[in-house]
Parts: structure tokens; C-alpha cells; sequence
């Protein structure tokens, strides 16, 4: 039995049928085994986060909806909104439209939707009814009306189309893939330009994964095949290659995303195997891109989108990822240990081109996201210092987005709770996103030891973020007297040149 993740999967804001639940729970015990108490079954897309003191936090204020259980929004967060700034790493998955005005507030730029179910459109072999996907094209035209970019992802294979019989989230079968294309046509003329301004074709969501180890109707990929050394890869290369070509000539501007890549651990450094827990040293499901390189599939996408998780050790500021060997007091953020594998293996295969997209991070807690320790407020701080840490690092690494999952949370990840209130890491994003939006990394700062932090430049404002990579406050001076010096929530510290550096991230501004 291979390893599928210690991560588990998002349940999202997709729904899964009645009769998936018994093989949730079932995969639920398979996953107990990974990453110790930082994994488990999932929860409700609405994180409770119930002691984050939300009372602190200025709230969203919501209005019934005489049509829906939903509620709408009808005033915004008591916050200056941030311009439209450039293109930027800086985006939030949504669960429906009620989430788009609290993460256009954000300062996001991007908006992550997994919404397009090619099986609802098309649920009869070449009649297709665009009107079954009506809440979503809401949502694109709210989400352009607000300036925000969209990656949609397109998932779903209908009963007509599918390679592993039952499965709507695996993959289709060979001589089905001509219909998918011409979905994939009509969908990209459809919704590429207004009202709709669709940018960004993700193909699938964590394909590799076993479709066996999953419900049917999950709301990711699960192409993965076992037996084969690529886990499948190297079919769903075949399915770029019949799609890739008339999606350009549906839109030539049109980009074409490999769907978030799981990466369950990494195949050069497979983690030890642990006792009683099956073989989940074997990485061979996060050699799935390889395989898409092997059969020639280099040429048609454009960029790779891929997933990195970390997960709360139960202290303030601590975190990890063993399945990537990643740690808060060395490497950070697991993105980066992930980021150099597929750089790697892209330019092995001569495809340093290609850029890559973090669709799916934050920090899990807990099984569910409701434990105690989960709604403590070390819990949410550390949130917090991970998000402005992996912000940071996506710039310094150049990713071409970030994308927080999500709005609303899974495993107490929310920026916001069930009543819209904003937490610290929320505040996090939000200072983030408009301190550094647009900013030009510079260099990575090595000359304080147990420091880590990175340089930027925004027109000619220098600012540095740094955090201590222990428990320790390390007192340090600074090259000159800052202009300014802000907390990761962006309140303003005294600019001195000596200046204490802890756990949570700092950020140290120059003007020119």
C-alpha cells in the first residue's frame, strides 16, 4: 500500500456523497498512521477556530439570503482596501461567492475555484448543459468584477468516459479523451473572455493518487496507477497532448496547469519506513510528473501547479513536514524543498521554462482542526508566522502563485471563522500581501546566526523580513537605523538600529 499523504485530502467546498463516507473513514485509518496526531479525518470546510477571540477582529457583516442557507455580504471588513497592484504570488482558494469580497479585501490577487465538473456538464456523451454550473459562473463574474485573477480547476470524468469504472475523479479513458477535448474547447471559448476573464486551466486537482485509496467522487484527480514506476503519469501526458493544442486555439493565451501535484514525500529522500505502517518509504506517486516528462509531455502545459502542506507541532512557532525532511528551525516552509525537486527534475528534462504555482498551502492542526490545542492562541499565531513565512519564501523563489487554502480553512487553516471574522493570520495576509506585493527579491539574509529572512526592494524601498529559527530572542544591529520596523500583523515597533528578533517574522523598512 503506498503513501498517499500525511496531509489527507480536503474535503473543500465540493460535497462528497452519502456513500463516500464510509470510505472516508476507512481511508481516515489508513492515514492515522502518518505524521503522528497531525493527521486524520477531515473537517467541515468551515474551520471552528472558536478561540481565536474573533470578538477582537473587526467583522464581516452578513445579511440572510432569502434563496440560500448562504449568507451574503453586504458590507466589508473594517480595513482599507488594497489597490489593484501587479501580477503577484498572493492568492486565496474560495468556497463559494460569499467568500470573494473577504479575499479581495485580502489584497489578493488570485483566486483559486475548483468548481468545473466536466460530469455535471456533460453527464449525456455530447450534450452538455452549461446551465448546471450556474453558481460557478457567479462566481467567475463577481471574482473579474473584483479584479481578481482565476485558476479554475477542471475536474469530474463522467460515467460514459471513465478508465476505472465508478470513478469520477480518475481518469478517462483513452477513447474518450477526444471528448474531453472538445469539452475543453467550448469551455475555454466559453469562459476566457468576459464577464467571465477565466486565465488559468488547472487539469485536475493532486492526480496522483490512487483511485483505489479514495472515494469515487473525491474532489481531486486520482489518476495515479501503482504498478506503473510513474504512477500514471505518463497516461495523463497522453490526455495533455490531445487537450493542450485546441485549448491554445480556443484562447492562445489560455494557460494550461499539470493539476496540484501532491507530492506525497520525496523520492530521492524517502522518509523511513515506520512500523506497522505498510510501505510509505515508497514515493513513487511524486515521480508522477517524471512520467508526464518521459512520454514526451513536456510541451503541453505550461505550468505546474503542486501542494505543500506543513503541520503544527503543538508549540508556539513549531512546525514540519517529515515526509519532505522540513522543519521550522531549518528549512522553513516545506515549499522549498519542493520548489528545488521540480526545478530539478524540469531542467533535467530541459524545461527550465516552466513556471510553478503553490495551489494549496497552509498550516493543518490537529485531525480535525477543532482539537483544543488547535483553537489556542499559540496555534493561531503560528498560523500566522507561517503564512507571512511562506509569503515570503514564494517571492524569494519565484513562484508565480501561492495560494492559502483556504478563506474559510480545513484543519483550522482559516484566515476567517464561520461568521466571517477576521483572525491574525488573516491580518497577516493582508499586510503581506500589500507590503510586499510587487517587490523584487533581492537576497537571502545569512549574516545573523539562528536568523533566516530575505531582502526585497519595492521602487527603491529596501525591506527585510527576518525570524529567529529557535526559541531564543536574539538581540541584533542592524546595518543602519531603520525607517520603519512593523510586526508580522503590521503594527509599527520602534525603528532602532539594535532590535530584538524572535520566532515571529519582522519586517524592516529603508527608504531610499
Amino acid at each position: 500500500m503506498k503513501n498517499i499523504s500525511s496531509k489527507e485530502y480536503p474535503l473543500s467546498k465540493r460535497s462528497v456523497s452519502k456513500s463516500g463516507w464510509l470510505s472516508i473513514l476507512a481511508f481516515a485509518l489508513l492515514l492515522l498512521v502518518l505524521e503522528g496526531c497531525r493527521s486524520g479525518t477531515h473537517q467541515s470546510p468551515l474551520s471552528s477556530e472558536s478561540g481565536e477571540n474573533p470578538s477582537s477582529q473587526s467583522p464581516i457583516t452578513l445579511t440572510p439570503n432569502p434563496a440560500s442557507s448562504q449568507p451574503v455580504i453586504t458590507a466589508t471588513l473594517n480595513t482599507p482596501a488594497s489597490p489593484m497592484l501587479p501580477f503577484s504570488p498572493f492568492g486565496i482558494e474560495i468556497a463559494d461567492v460569499n467568500d470573494i469580497e473577504p479575499v479581495f479585501q485580502s489584497g489578493a490577487q488570485l483566486v483559486r475555484i475548483n468548481a468545473l465538473l466536466w460530469s455535471q456538464v456533460e453527464s449525456q456523451e455530447g450534450v452538455r448543459d452549461w446551465s448546471a454550473v450556474t453558481s460557478l459562473e457567479d462566481e467567475l463574474k463577481i471574482a473579474s468584477e473584483q479584479g481578481l485573477r482565476v485558476i479554475l480547476i477542471v475536474r469530474g470524468t463522467p460515467t460514459w468516459a471513465q478508465k476505472v469504472s465508478g470513478s469520477y475523479c480518475g481518469p478517462i479513458t483513452p477513447e474518450k479523451l477526444s471528448a474531453f477535448t472538445n469539452f475543453m474547447a467550448e469551455a475555454v471559448t466559453r469562459y476566457s473572455p468576459p464577464p467571465y476573464n477565466v486565465g488559468y486551466w488547472e487539469l485536475g486537482n493532486e492526480p496522483d493518487v490512487d483511485p483505489a485509496l479514495v472515494p469515487p467522487d473525491m474532489v481531486f484527480g486520482c489518476w495515479g496507477e501503482p504498478a506503473d514506476p510513474y504512477y500514471g503519469g505518463e497516461y495523463y501526458s497522453e490526455m495533455l497532448k490531445s487537450v493542450y493544442p485546441q485549448i491554445k486555439t480556443s484562447n492562445p493565451a489560455a494557460q494550461v496547469l499539470i493539476g496540484g501535484l501532491l507530492l506525497n514525500c520525496d523520492p530521492l529522500n524517502p522518509p523511513e519506513t515506520q512500523a506497522g505502517s505498510g510501505s510509505f518509504s515508497d514515493c513513487t506517486s511524486s515521480k508522477f510528473l517524471e512520467g508526464i516528462l518521459k512520454n514526451d509531455g513536456g510541451d503541453y502545459f505550461d505550468g505546474v501547479s503542486f501542494h505543500a502542506y506543513d503541520y503544527y507541532y503543538e508549540t508556539y512557532g513549531h512546525y514540519g513536514n517529515t515526509n519532505w525532511d522540513a522543519s521550522w528551525k531549518t528549512s522553513g516552509p516545506v515549499v522549498v524543498a519542493k520548489i528545488n525537486y521540480l526545478h530539478n527534475l524540469l531542467d533535467d528534462y530541459g524545461y527550465q521554462e516552466k513556471y510553478l504555482m503553490n495551489t494549496e498551502v497552509a498550516l493543518l492542526c490537529g485531525k480535525t482542526g477543532s482539537e483544543q490545542f488547535c483553537n489556542e492562541a499559540d496555534f493561531t499565531n503560528t498560523k500566522a508566522i507561517y503564512l507571512v513565512q511562506s509569503y515570503a519564501t514564494a517571492l524569494a523563489e519565484g513562484l508565480s502563485a501561492n495560494i492559502w487554502y483556504s478563506l474559510r480553512g480545513w484543519r483550522g487553516s482559516g484566515l476567517v471563522n464561520k461568521k466571517y471574522q477576521p483572525n491574525i493570520a488573516y491580518q497577516a495576509f493582508q499586510f503581506s500581501a500589500a507590503h510586499l506585493d510587487g517587490a523584487a527579491f533581492e537576497r537571502e539574509i545569512s549574516e545573523y546566526p539562528s536568523l533566516k529572512g530575505y531582502a526585497f526592494n519595492h521602487d527603491g524601498v529596501q525591506t527585510w523580513l527576518l525570524w529567529a529559527l529557535d526559541d531564543r530572542v536574539h538581540s541584533i544591529s542592524l546595518p543602519d537605523r531603520p525607517d520603519a520596523v512593523f510586526d508580522m500583523a503590521g503594527e509599527p515597533l520602534s525603528p532602532d538600529q539594535q532590535i530584538s528578533i524572535t520566532l515571529a517574522p519582522v519586517y524592516i523598512d529603508w527608504n531610499p
